[in-house]
């Protein structure tokens, strides 16, 4: 777990997965898929549509994530005095942390000097982003108002707060760089 120094204190969770066989699949259809959008979201390179959730490999990603979600989520809870006595509510538990699952997911695959610009994905809980073999000297995911870039790695699930703003830089690399990203409710 990463705490950003900003005003709120936000938090940023990570995890490693090893999983080479889901993300071999994930990449073959993110490519098999190609850009649907146009360029026209915050991400200025190829990106599916948000319903790719359809897919097996997409639907075990959502899962592993949602698992992911609600350890944080529940963790949470006990980094604050107020809220230890709910934490350990299992009528809690289930009205707001169990009921937390990937709502909407999407592929990108960036090409050198593609960026995605400064956003947000208010009012969601929860924003994620799964990086797959990413290439040397690529952006990570910048958050701007922390001043703060987290370098991504093969594997590597993200989860912070749906009203963080984030974005990546333009660098030059070779190959693809390959994210799944989408937000919890």
């Amino acid at each position: 777990m990463i705490t950003l120094q900003n005003k709120q204190n936000e938090y940023i969770f990570t995890k490693v997965l090893d999983n080479e066989d889901m993300n071999m699949k994930i990449v073959t259809r993110i490519d098999t898929i190609g850009d649907k959008m146009n360029h026209t979201t915050n991400v200025k390179a190829d990106t599916t549509l948000p319903d790719i959730i359809q897919y097996p490999e997409f639907q075990e990603l959502s899962g592993i994530i949602n698992e992911f979600c609600r350890d944080c989520s529940n963790k949470l809870q006990y980094e604050h005095p107020n809220h230890v006595s709910r934490a350990n509510s299992p009528v809690w538990y289930d009205a707001y942390i169990k009921s937390l699952q990937v709502s909407v997911m999407w592929g990108t695959r960036y090409e050198s000097g593609e960026v995605t610009i400064p956003h947000n994905h208010w009012p969601n809980t929860w924003a994620f982003c799964y990086y797959i073999d990413p290439p040397e000297n690529c952006s990570g995911l910048i958050f701007p108002d922390s001043d703060y870039e987290l370098k991504i790695e093969n594997g590597m699930l993200v989860l912070f707060s749906g009203h963080m703003i984030h974005n990546t830089l333009a660098k030059e690399f070779r190959g693809n760089r390959y994210c799944v990203a989408g937000v919890i409710r």
